[in-house]
């Protein structure tokens, strides 16, 4: 840092980032997809998602996109599984929603 090289770099990087940006734009995420994604790759359960909700078909529903999560769910589920809230509070389409 501070140096000619390391100027440069920075430069470099600043705009390989700001390349990615525009040509490999990265989607937001979708709430359930990052459910699936827990419950499949990080070692998580829908059981264990059913303790965090209440019940077996409260998870299920929501799994299901029959029903949304709601605050209390999204602080409950962060808090346990350590996902952003952020991430969980995002907008997505439910099965009754039109396509």
């Amino acid at each position: 840092m501070g140096t000619p090289d390391g100027d440069r770099f920075e430069v470099l990087l600043t705009l390989i980032a700001a390349y990615e940006e525009q040509h490999f734009p990265i989607p937001a995420a979708d709430p359930i997809e990052i459910l699936h994604f827990a419950i499949t790759d990080m070692g998580r359960s829908q059981s264990e998602l059913a303790s965090l909700l209440g019940s077996r078909a409260r998870a299920s529903e929501i799994l299901n996109r029959k029903r949304a999560l709601s605050l209390g769910q999204i602080r409950a589920i962060s808090a346990a599984w350590n996902l952003p809230i952020a991430l969980l509070a995002a907008p997505y389409r439910l099965e009754d929603d039109a396509a």
